[in-house]
């Protein structure tokens, strides 16, 4: 009786231990539609009882079914194994398998090591179709002879296929959006790019274009880089500017305040600093996708510039440097709590303060373009306000990281700041933008008499003197 009971308990154990229920389960990391060469399968396998034994990925094309992966896992003791949960990898393309193009099944298949397992089906666990896309779309740049200031910005036209999702230009580190949509041609993009005051002399520009696979085609783009030289400015500043600003700039964001004023001081010309051009980034990810502005940039009106583009800046506390900084804009001054007019016709995305900016705008000029005013003692518009060229927008003042009244002015291309002095430049605006937008038959009415007529009273009224181009590091008042 005792040897009964003995096996009977032994049965029961090991119907517990080995004779597991529940088969594996199997979950697609990223369940996509489409998988292009450069796609990767990723499979998360799972066992919540004896753990896995094998596991396998197949994918059937045009009725060929191939083993993409297969993989064995070792048992730990005689009970279970040494695997519980796993993610199988399978890159589509580079490896031993020929991929057909077109419809496709992935089927995965595991098994665990419990002994039911000699007598379930072998019907997979997890069944997904999709499009296999191996082929990047087709690429072709149209604009030619791109002559672009390091600081500076140009215009390229290129043609790429209508299902490419993402396309645009790199650079460095850098990627600008293209834009569809302008020309009756819808397969032609235009993407304006920056040659970033940070950008090292060898870096090369590309335009590529990217469709929903994830299949990338990218073509240099043959542009001749003008290097510049960014002069360096020491800017010394007083125990009495560190007591009127630290706390105001800390009190005014909210922080609380710092006894030790240059600690502050280097809080809010670094940390903040950062910040700051994060939130920038943020507003300005979006643009009209249409050029809003009319005619070339207009520099406000009998301001002298103090400081300028691209200036490497060293600050100097009682003899001794405590940072350094890059001046992203210019400094124009004129009179205390002179009009700031828009530079040009756009639409207001932030009219609010702005850290070191103090009280600042940032404007939408479409394509990209934004232009930002700062230290403002009064912001005269609204977010989401069109504004005309020659537009107030507010006064000129001391607010935020600012010595004294003046207006700090930038251009920027979704968010990288670029010179403003090219946009100041009538002709650079009609070589490296205008002609080109006029290439090919546009699919709007944007350029039409009335805008023509402003570009004919821009040109007599504003255009620069003969021996004073885009190069220039300095616009005159």
């Amino acid at each position: 009786m005792v040897g009964v009971l003995l096996l009977l308990g032994g049965l029961i154990f090991l119907a517990f231990t080995k004779a597991e229920w529940h088969r594996p389960t199997a979950t697609l990391v990223d369940q996509r539609d489409t998988l292009g060469a450069n796609g990767t399968i990723d499979v998360r396998v799972h066992d919540v009882g004896t753990g896995l034994k094998r596991s396998r990925i197949e994918l059937e094309s045009e009725g060929i079914r191939t083993v993409l992966l297969s993989e064995e896992y070792p048992a730990d003791t005689w009970r279970r194994s040494t695997t519980f949960e796993t993610t199988l990898s399978v890159p589509l393309g580079g490896g031993e398998h020929k991929i057909a193009e077109g419809p496709a099944t992935i089927r995965v298949y595991a098994e665990d090591y419990s002994w039911l397992r000699w007598f379930r089906s072998r019907q997979p666990l997890l069944e997904h179709t999709l499009r296999i896309d191996l082929t990047p779309p087709n690429l072709e740049v149209l604009s030619r002879e791109h002559y672009v200031n390091q600081g500076g910005a140009d215009l390229v036209l290129y043609r790429t296929a209508e299902d490419a999702t993402r396309s645009g230009v790199t650079i460095g580190d850098y990627f600008f959006p293209g834009t569809p949509g302008l020309f009756t041609d819808a397969t032609i993009r235009v993407a304006f790019f920056a040659v970033p005051h940070d950008v090292g002399r060898n870096a090369t520009a590309r335009v590529v274009a990217e469709d929903e696979a994830g299949n990338l085609r990218a073509l240099s783009l043959h542009a001749t880089v003008k290097q510049k030289h960014f002069p360096t400015k020491t800017l010394r500043l007083s125990t009495g500017f560190l007591e009127r600003k630290v706390p105001e700039i800390l009190a005014a964001n909210g922080l609380p305040a710092e006894p030790d004023l240059v600690k502050g001081y280097l809080y809010i010309n670094r940390t903040m600093r950062r910040a700051n051009e994060l939130r920038i980034r943020e507003v300005t990810r979006q643009s009209v996708p249409r050029p809003l502005w009319t005619a070339s940039f207009l520099r406000q009106p009998n301001a002298a510039p103090s400081s300028g583009f691209g200036d490497h800046r060293s600050y100097v506390h009682d003899g001794e440097e405590i940072d350094t900084q890059t001046h992203l804009g210019f400094d124009l001054a004129s009179v205390r709590r002179a009009e700031v007019t828009a530079v040009n016709t756009g639409k207001i995305v932030l009219a609010a303060p702005l850290g070191i900016y103090g009280n600042a705008v940032i404007i939408d000029h479409g394509l990209g373009i934004f232009s930002l005013y700062g230290h403002l003692s009064a912001i005269k518009v609204e977010v989401d306000q069109d504004v005309t060229r020659g537009e107030i927008v507010g006064h000129t003042g001391e607010t935020g990281l600012a010595g004294g009244d003046h207006l700090h002015f930038s251009i920027m291309l979704y968010g990288i700041h670029i010179n403003p002095v090219e946009w100041w430049d009538a002709r650079w605006v009609d070589t490296h933008v205008t002609s080109r937008l006029a290439s090919y038959p546009r699919a709007d009415a944007l350029v039409n008499d009335a805008d023509r007529e402003l570009e004919a009273l821009d040109a007599d009224r504003e255009a620069t003197p003969p021996g004073n181009d885009a190069g220039e590091d300095a616009p005159r008042s």
